[in-house]
């Protein structure tokens, strides 16, 4: 090794961040991922286009079509990571530190902005409001779907951990 790449590699090593590293994924999971992804949305794309086509001619079963799109969204977020864990291409070959921060702060922030929601609870529209659901539930459902897509993603770290023998930092 030369002095200069040693530099380089002195360089790199006190300037980086603890735990900064970057997934990666090696190249059949990035096509699985990529095919998976597409077929998720294409899901997301029917369910939106279903539901505006039930709520503009037939009956408005939410009082909000954005709130409505955003849980479909989140529906499809969660089942392409379950697809996605089934087909082994969820997480990283190296980098599951972003992954782990990922799913925690979405546990976080999925809770920290849910306790809103629960304290609106006792509230006398919160289910529903002239027979349409209420944007405060479907609010609710929303990050309690985001808590629920990081725990997944948490023991699915935890299992691969467990069958690989190793320690994820």
């Amino acid at each position: 090794m030369s002095l200069k790449s040693f530099d380089k590699f002195c360089e790199r090593l006190i300037l980086t961040e603890p735990g900064s590293q970057k997934e990666i994924f090696d190249e059949r999971q990035n096509v699985m991922r990529s095919r998976l992804a597409i077929e998720a949305l294409f899901v997301y794309v029917g369910l939106t286009l279903l539901n505006s086509m039930v709520m503009e001619l037939f009956y408005q079963w939410a009082e909000s079509w954005m709130t409505v799109t955003l849980l479909f969204m989140m529906l499809c977020l969660l089942w392409w990571e379950i697809r996605c864990a089934f087909k082994g291409c969820l997480l990283a070959v190296s980098g599951r530190y972003a992954q782990k921060y990922s799913a925690i702060m979405g546990i976080f922030i999925g809770a920290l902005n849910g306790l809103r929601y629960v304290f609106d609870i006792g509230g006398e529209v919160f289910f529903v409001t002239n027979g349409r659901l209420s944007e405060n539930l479907v609010f609710a459902l929303c990050f309690l779907l985001l808590i629920v897509n990081g725990i997944f993603m948490l023991c699915v770290m935890r299992h691969e951990e467990k069958n690989n023998g190793e320690e994820i930092k």
